[in-house]
């Protein structure tokens, strides 16, 4: 999908983004049944880079290097190394559920950076969506979990998010002429470092349970929810205020619910229903005009 085509049709493209990340936290803890957590995101990025290289060189594209070198280096750093690394050891010690709840204090550490590093203006209304929004995901994932939690899973789970922020205000300040470019070389130079980093760690080859079910969700983990995902994500970042992007991404678990209770029949309990109103709620004020 060209950028210029995302940025003509925005809310197919967010709509597109949604549903991939809505159901992406299940998929990879299937994927971990299989696979030692670090090898699996490492794999999943270097797959994904691989395919967005591809598509670059089809397209034609520079990665334009001179302008943009620290950018990627902070890029590989952040929204490689320690976002899928550390979120992928959250989802392994974490229910699914709570470890998205966690990763989406993303738009509130983007809405700040934002402010410092890029000028967009963090007025009360904004702020107030953005708190609203992350109490209703709080709400429906926090709902129903039993038990205690584990300390080092929220740790890795408040570290990738705040990964992610500084990656995603990075990109937007560097405005770099590539996009496909710019995703793809981070996930191979940060994909690599995180399978380096695996097998340092006492991680094996062998480990790797390579059953159909394993190499269908790799497959689907590197081509969409990673390539494909991180080409909208970046690209509607570019075209809009990113800390409104980040704001829309709230309705991420709102749909995670909405499937299993449509699709599942899982039960919609009042606490479920009030906190999809919060994310609602939490949207608009992010993206109401002055």
């Amino acid at each position: 999908m060209s950028r210029s085509l995302i940025a003509r049709h925005p809310h197919l493209a967010l709509v597109a983004l949604i549903l991939v990340w809505g159901v992406g936290y299940p998929i990879m803890k299937v994927g971990l049944a299989y696979c030692p957590p670090l090898l699996f995101a490492g794999l999943r990025a270097v797959g994904g880079g691989l395919l967005l290289a591809a598509a670059a060189l089809r397209a034609g594209e520079s990665p334009d290097l001179a302008g943009t070198w620290s950018a990627l280096l902070v890029s590989a750093l952040c929204n490689v190394v320690l976002f899928f690394g550390l979120s992928t050891l959250s989802v392994q010690l974490l229910p699914a559920g709570i470890a998205s709840v966690v990763l989406y204090l993303q738009p509130i550490f983007i809405a700040g950076l934002a402010h410092l590093w890029l000028g967009e203006r963090l007025t009360r209304t904004r702020m107030a969506g953005l708190l609203l929004g992350f109490g209703g995901v709080a709400a429906i994932m926090v709902h129903g979990a039993g038990g205690s939690l584990s300390p080092a899973g929220l740790a890795y789970g408040v570290g990738s998010a705040a990964a992610w922020a500084v990656g995603t205000v990075a990109f937007k300040r560097a405005a770099p002429r590539s996009i496909l470019w710019f995703i793809a070389l981070p996930f191979l130079l940060g994909g690599l470092c995180i399978v380096v980093g695996g097998l340092a760690l006492g991680e094996r080859w062998a480990d790797i349970a390579w059953n159909p079910v394993f190499v269908l969700v790799l497959a689907y983990g590197a081509a969409v929810g990673l390539a494909l995902s991180w080409t909208l994500w970046l690209a509607l970042v570019a075209a809009g205020e990113a800390s409104r992007m980040a704001g829309n991404t709230f309705l991420v678990p709102l749909v995670s619910v909405l499937t299993g209770t449509l699709v599942l029949g899982e039960p919609l309990t009042v606490t479920l229903a009030l906190g999809g109103a919060a994310v609602i709620g939490g949207v608009y004020l992010v993206n109401r005009g002055r």
